[in-house]
């Protein structure tokens, strides 16, 4: 666990704090090489330090990133260049990209750097999972400065000074989520207004359960952007992802609401949980939010999970993944269907076929190709 110190800092392992701040010249610094895909991202390799001071390569990142306020984020290198720098070589890389409400930035550098939110700031927040390297956050709605490492994450919110600077040979992906997007969630959860702005503990120890589960679906959203037949794609797909993520983050990482969210809330009674099986069954091949399903069913998305776990022994997420299953299954069983079983997937929000067939084998006993020769043969033969 963290420790608190009269200063308002808090740190993980001290001694290896020591040694990376011992390690900021850089004048041995290799290259950086990206440790995720990158294959959806928009890129600009940075060989001039003007470029990554002056901003001058925010448009190369469209279509991302295009609100005008995160051109508040300004960064500027905090060491001299490395002796053995050569002209035209690579001194940082930032990368864009985008899933649904997120913004996901990737950010490379050879040599220390700072990033510094200026004027007004931003609205949205941030979730920073470090690759390599470390950084050092102040100036936060937080007080205190925060060490962050590969095992220690990050969440902040845009306020104007807050300062992330860098080690030397760094890499990090900052997943940026609007404020609108989380008190949306948070609203349905406590099955009411927010009146007061979300404030997270700005460290996130990954070592732990809820920081483990954060992290995972991180990992998979990395994943997903260097695969072409990931949820990246699907609106339907990247709805069902940023709900999972912003919900484990409001319940699982401590904020000034955990408390109220801990309390016991009463469970659905099975009419509402049928109205919301309703809901769930008739949007089956559209974009779902938990708390549209819940304001369907007359009740907050924490009693619709209680609810949902009480009387049908899963969760919301799982009731959506089967409704869209049977769907699919409800289609091929149809001998008006014509077309093709990924086509018919994609429709639902399964953009990994692998995947998409291991689910409907597991769920009902034969794979979707085997189901539509089967249902194709019985009609055929029928006089």
């Amino acid at each position: 666990m963290p420790d608190r110190r009269k200063n308002g800092s808090r740190r993980f392992d001290a001694d290896t704090v020591a040694s990376d701040r011992t390690t900021r010249d850089c004048d041995h610094a290799a290259p950086p090489t990206a440790s995720v895909p990158l294959d959806r991202f928009r890129l600009a390799h940075l060989r001039d330090l003007g470029e990554l001071e002056s901003g001058v390569y925010w448009p190369r990142l469209q279509p991302y990133f295009l609100k005008p306020y995160f051109r508040r984020l300004t960064y500027r290198l905090t060491a001299a260049l490395p002796g053995d720098h050569t002209r035209g070589e690579i001194l940082s890389t930032r990368g864009a990209c985008g899933v649904g409400e997120l913004d996901i930035a990737y950010i490379a550098d050879r040599c220390p750097a700072e990033l510094v939110i200026t004027e007004t700031g931003l609205p949205d927040y941030c979730l920073t999972i470090v690759s390599r390297g470390a950084l050092t956050c102040f100036g936060t709605s937080t007080l205190g400065r925060f060490d962050v490492f590969p095992h220690v994450g990050l969440i902040y919110r845009g306020v104007p000074g807050t300062t992330l600077a860098a080690t030397h040979d760094h890499e990090r992906l900052a997943i940026w989520i609007p404020a609108a997007s989380l008190q949306q969630r948070l609203a349905g959860l406590l099955g009411g207004p927010v009146r007061e702005d979300i404030v997270f503990d700005p460290i996130v120890n990954l070592n732990t359960a809820p920081g483990q589960s954060v992290l995972r679906l991180v990992r998979l959203l990395t994943e997903a952007l260097g695969n072409a037949h990931s949820f990246a794609g699907s609106d339907l797909a990247c709805r069902s992802f940023t709900d999972l993520l912003l919900y484990s983050m409001l319940q699982g990482l401590p904020n000034n609401y955990s408390q109220r969210l801990a309390r016991p809330a009463g469970s659905a009674v099975p009419g509402t949980v049928r109205r919301a099986e309703e809901y769930i069954r008739s949007h089956a091949a559209q974009p779902i939010a938990l708390d549209d399903v819940a304001a369907a069913a007359g009740c907050s998305v924490r009693s619709l999970q209680l609810g949902i776990k009480q009387f049908r022994d899963t969760t919301p997420a799982a009731a959506i993944l089967q409704a869209r299953l049977e769907a699919v299954r409800q289609c091929l069983n149809n001998d008006e269907f014509v077309g093709n079983v990924t086509h018919l997937a994609y429709q639902y929000g399964f953009t990994n076929p692998g995947r998409f067939t291991k689910l409907y084998k597991t769920a009902f006993g034969v794979s979707p190709a085997d189901a539509l020769r089967r249902n194709t043969l019985r009609f055929r033969d029928r006089p």
